[in-house]
């Protein structure tokens, strides 16, 4: 088991910032790319290339008129959930550019985790129940989250009586102990392809519970049910696009969906690694040719991301 370490300064890069880096250095392997525009509020970056070209956001030059001034089509928007940041951020390019994403009414519905429940539920995909109350002598352990929020951001255990009904920035969900796992899948219209199957360490300090990882290719025995899910995701909401990450739990034998996320997260950093060039060459190949390559991915060799 190789590892890979997500070794950055928390107070200056962001998720994004380091799935953005990631992800430019692999469209930069594909030779026929001519050109890669990031728009970015950091000016601290390792990637060189004469292909790529900064846009740096700041007080002096915000974001509209950087967005005015590109004379570019096509954009993928890398963006937290958290405060509906990348609802906003959605609502504003999808005027100008075509987005490389999943359209706007998936990504309204999937970046809230309530709505998530409401929609998976009333579709009759297993996902796990948000409760309206924790009554004092529960048998189980709760946790908090906030409806709108990125990773384990606001991750809390509880084993008290809280009452949340009229609080529209939280949900409360039993806590349960199965194996907790992601898979990532390429998306276009109703062709779907499970990239990665990978297991969660989780962690937990003073009643918050952390993501501290992820072994890729942890859960690979897993694909086939992984592979079945996605299906079935797609045959309902066909609006997916692109690379989305569904992390999920197993209970009573049966994978429930904790959340979807229509967007890149952190399974990128060790899918090559995990997989081969072959899966990165179908990430890039859906972007840039929007297409779904037929060739199979193979794991080569799980592999540990950390997130500390």
């Amino acid at each position: 088991m190789s590892c890979i370490r997500k070794n950055y300064n928390k107070k200056i890069f962001t998720e994004a910032h380091n799935l953005s880096d990631h992800l430019i250095g692999c469209f930069l392997k594909d030779k026929d790319l001519k050109k890669i525009h990031v728009i970015r509020n950091f000016k601290n970056s390792n990637l060189k290339d004469n292909r790529i070209q900064y846009h740096y956001v700041s007080e002096n030059n915000p974001q509209d008129r950087v967005f005015k001034l590109l004379d570019i089509k096509d954009m993928i928007l890398i963006a937290p959930e958290s405060k509906q940041i990348n609802i906003k951020i959605f609502k504003k390019l999808n005027k100008k550019f075509n987005l490389l994403n999943s359209n706007y009414n998936v990504h309204k519905f999937f970046s809230s985790k309530k709505k998530t429940y409401e929609i998976l539920s009333k579709k009759k995909i297993p996902a796990v129940k948000i409760e309206r109350k924790v009554t004092k002598n529960s048998n189980f352990c709760f946790i908090t989250k906030p409806v709108y929020g990125a990773g384990s951001e606001n991750v809390n255990l509880i084993k008290s009586k809280l009452n949340i009904e009229n609080d529209k920035h939280l949900i409360v969900q039993k806590y349960y102990t199965g194996i907790k796992g992601s898979f990532t899948m390429i998306c276009k219209g109703k062709s779907v392809e499970v990239l990665s199957c990978s297991e969660q360490i989780i962690d937990i300090k003073n009643k918050r519970i952390f993501q501290k990882g992820l072994i890729i290719g942890g859960l690979e025995k897993y694909r086939e049910d992984f592979r079945q899910l996605s299906k079935k995701i797609i045959s309902i909401f066909p609006g997916f696009f692109g690379f989305i990450g569904v992390d999920v739990i197993k209970i009573e034998n049966v994978w429930h969906i904790l959340e979807i996320n229509t967007r890149f997260t952190s399974s990128l950093l060790g899918i090559e690694s995990a997989y081969g060039n072959e899966a990165v060459k179908k990430i890039t190949n859906l972007y840039l040719n929007k297409k779904i390559g037929t060739k199979k991915i193979e794991l080569k060799k799980i592999t540990k991301v950390l997130f500390n």
